[in-house]
């Protein structure tokens, strides 16, 4: 497999920066804040959390799916009905991303697959209220006895099929009549990275030429922040929305929550070669790894996450497979989820691997302009890492003053540092799945 190169020749996103690949540059470049006070549909929220990055641009409507023949166009009209919203981003940033990249099929492909991330989606309360509303005693208590025979009458048909974490991938294929490999990754923030790596192999083995990649998140739903909020670390409700969200520095006291999705499509060299296709960024290396310590004490997680060692394990796989040394690598784009602890571990992993680099690694941050998209972050930030091999400059990792205790990292400011030849993205998710990929110019 390692003769065959892979190589990513579209991009399709939704952030909270904006929708295009220009927006997410010039909002990290100027430094810009995506953070800001939740809007009115999200008010249920203001119990956990005030202020978040909304992708405000993306509304569902079918302007927002890219510029589409008008027979496609009521196809996904009708589909865009049983689609929840990270489903939405993701169908949205993938038909981007293939008009981006000039693949306009118009007949079933059975060498195009998909490998695409995201989390577990959780769906909104109204979806099974009926069927619990209908489900209690005559005491008005619900009772879980009465739910097979008087509540399922009252579960919406579709109900399932709106928020299964496959339907992003499912809607993608069907939409477009993709009949190679499929397959679904639900490792959170640790997914887009690891999508790169398997639709890699699923290429190489020679199953497919080319491979729909990303993921999408979301942190921001009813049940899902109340999720976060129980089993992770949230910044202050209260802070300044401005500053609130500091990976690194000493002000950081946990994540900040937002959405978000990005579609990358994966060719083989060949492939993309023979059709003249514009290429972006070469596919190098990818790895992932899980590591912690059962525990039995039923108060807290059944496994405890050691993200030290995961992200030592990632970070010496791609370096391994590469056959780059680490003077080649030209910075790091961080996890950098704000949260101490975390914040720290990927510190001391980065100092552990780059120790003996003539020159301190650069490393960037996306998220201190954005938060914690969940699985849509991962894909965003890979997303950006190209941008700033192809401006060929890193840009500044906002609201970085002074380092935490064993934070101590060549965090980047300013906007002129080189961006290097190649760079490795690195992600991890609360239950200590880790993931990286290392991204290349391309080179004939």
């Amino acid at each position: 497999m390692d003769a065959v190169r892979t190589v990513i020749t579209g991009i399709g996103i939704v952030t909270p920066l904006g929708d295009t690949q220009e927006s997410l540059w010039d909002g990290l470049i100027s430094g810009a804040n995506a953070v800001s006070a939740l809007p009115e549909e999200l008010s249920s929220l203001s119990d956990l959390v005030h202020y978040g990055s909304v992708c405000r641009g993306f509304t569902g409507d079918i302007e927002n799916f890219g510029d589409l023949e008008k027979t496609f166009k009521r196809t996904i009209k009708k589909s865009v009905k049983i689609m929840c919203r990270e489903t939405q981003m993701a169908v949205a940033c993938a038909q981007k991303a293939l008009q981006a990249t000039g693949l306009n099929y118009t007949e079933p492909q059975s060498r195009v697959g998909m490998m695409y991330g995201s989390d577990y989606m959780l769906s909104a309360p109204e979806a099974t209220f009926g069927a619990f509303a209908a489900s209690r005693n005559e005491l008005g208590d619900f009772d879980i006895n009465n739910m097979g025979t008087l509540g399922k009458e009252k579960v919406a048909p579709l109900w399932l099929l709106i928020w299964l974490p496959n339907m992003p991938a499912c809607h993608i294929s069907i939409l477009n009549e993709f009949l190679g490999p499929n397959d679904s990754i639900t490792m959170n923030e640790a997914a887009a990275n690891a999508t790169l790596k398997y639709a890699h192999e699923t290429i190489a083995r020679g199953w497919a030429d080319v491979m729909i990649t990303g993921a999408t998140g979301t942190r921001l739903q009813s049940i899902r922040t109340w999720q976060v909020a129980i089993s992770e670390k949230l910044a202050d409700k209260n802070a300044d929305p401005e500053t609130v969200c500091c990976p690194f520095d000493k002000r950081h006291s946990g994540q900040v929550l937002g959405e978000g999705a990005a579609t990358l499509i994966m060719e083989s060299l060949e492939h993309a070669q023979a059709r003249g296709a514009e290429i972006q960024a070469e596919f190098i290396a990818g790895a992932d790894s899980m590591v912690g310590t059962h525990t039995d004490d039923l108060s807290k997680f059944a496994l405890v996450p050691d993200y030290r060692q995961g992200f030592v394990n990632v970070l010496r796989k791609v370096l391994a497979d590469s056959g780059k040394s680490v003077d080649e690598i030209g910075f790091i784009h961080a996890h950098a989820l704000g949260v101490p602890e975390v914040d720290r571990a990927e510190a001391e992993a980065i100092r552990e691997v780059f120790g003996n680099r003539s020159t301190p690694i650069p490393v960037v941050a996306a998220k201190a302009s954005f938060g914690n998209l969940g699985a849509g972050a991962g894909a965003i930030e890979l997303v950006a890492g190209i941008e700033a091999l192809k401006h060929g400059v890193l840009f500044p990792t906002r609201n970085f003053k002074e380092p935490a205790e064993g934070c101590e990292l060549n965090i980047v400011t300013d906007t002129q540092t080189p961006a290097g030849d190649c760079f490795i993205n690195l992600s991890t998710n609360f239950q200590g799945q880790t993931s990286a990929a290392m991204i290349g110019r391309y080179n004939p």
